[in-house]
């Protein structure tokens, strides 16, 4: 009896949060064009002409050929974020109905929409971070501070601009080709033939919904057989490979990020990438939009509305408390599983053996 109503408890915790921490992502999503296109703040920012964008790597600097309005260019940006929560909420099971049948489906189908378990993979991480950062402050490795300029609004474009290149540069386009060319080489060997138009569909699935691409080529999916087994050693090595660039992309000593953010971000890349091999891009960027621009929608708004500050407090606050809960959920995983083990363990010696002959 008490088992069962702990298992209650436990689920209707995960349903609570998810659908408070997916309506404030939902909010900040609304927010953000508001905030840029309707006050005068965001309005001054938005006509600001921009004559170079940064590449994915190293700050190198790409020249337009003709200058675009910053307004324009973020309108583009936040078209991908708003695509990107459409694609989590309906890919596998939509999140509507997730929740509408999460008191009758097991525990563990809810992490089906990927959503659902973004909101606790996003609170998670950000707490792992917070941890790592201290841990390494307290020992004398720096972390540093976000590049920016004093300049909210430019700012808040620049970190919503780099979630997207970003996450081309070092998600979809290394890890999405890889297993491209991986599943073709498969599906070379088997004699599976693919026709243009399948192999176009395959190029698109491997870089967006890369679990999806595997089903095309009939190997192995991370829906049916797991993280362990549905994800290659190959895909493993490409995104250890990704998750240290990342890392090292980011140090930037004496005028930014120092040494102690290349293994915060090396951690959060690899979380990044393992969310997009599971989930998909959509994954992905809203991860990297949860650290870039989520909780900075919130000062943004304090910004302009300074009585705004107290909420964007309590966003951030919420934010460390679902992380705990989270990994304290997932703690309480490994120990029954622990327990478990143990016990089938024991129970395997105890038994007698009765295919061994009898002697009296």
């Amino acid at each position: 009896m008490f088992s069962y109503a702990l298992k209650l408890f436990i689920k209707m915790f995960l349903i609570i949060t998810a659908v408070v921490t997916v309506f404030l992502y939902f909010f900040a999503i609304i927010l953000e064009p508001l905030l840029f296109y309707l006050t005068d703040k965001g309005i001054n920012a938005s006509i600001y002409q921009l004559t170079t964008l940064s590449g994915w790597l190293l700050n190198i600097q790409l020249r337009l050929p003709i200058s675009l309005p910053l307004g324009v260019v973020f309108l583009g940006l936040w078209g991908i974020f708003t695509l990107s929560f459409i694609g989590a909420w309906k890919l596998k099971n939509s999140f509507h109905i997730v929740i509408k049948e999460s008191l009758t489906k097991p525990t563990k189908k809810l992490f089906n929409n990927s959503l659902f378990a973004m909101s606790f993979i996003n609170n998670m991480t950000f707490v792992l971070i917070l941890v790592i950062n201290s841990l390494q402050e307290a020992g004398g490795i720096p972390t540093g501070t976000p590049p920016i300029q004093d300049k909210p609004f430019v700012d808040f474009f620049s970190l919503s601009y780099s979630v997207v290149v970003e996450e081309i540069g070092f998600r979809l386009l290394p890890i999405g080709i890889f297993l491209l060319l991986s599943l073709l080489f498969v599906a070379k060997k088997r004699d599976i033939v693919f026709s243009l138009q399948q192999k176009i569909k395959l190029f698109f699935l491997a870089i967006l919904i890369p679990d999806k691409a595997k089903k095309m080529a009939d190997t192995k999916t991370v829906k049916k057989n797991g993280i362990k087994n549905g994800i290659s050693t190959g895909e493993w090595g490409i995104l250890l490979f990704t998750s240290l660039v990342f890392g090292l992309a980011h140090f930037n000593p004496g005028l930014s990020w120092e040494i102690g953010k290349i293994s915060s971000a090396a951690v959060s890349g690899l979380i990044i990438g393992l969310s997009y091999l599971i989930y998909g891009a959509p994954a992905a960027i809203i991860l990297h939009w949860f650290f870039n621009s989520y909780i900075d929608t919130f000062f943004l708004l304090s910004e302009v509305y300074p009585i705004a500050e107290p909420f964007a407090n309590v966003v951030v606050i919420l934010s460390i408390i679902f992380g705990v809960l989270g990994w304290g959920y997932v703690i309480y995983l490994g120990y029954h599983k622990l327990v478990r083990i143990i016990q089938e363990k024991q129970k395997t010696e105890v038994e007698p053996n009765l295919n061994q002959p009898i002697f009296l």
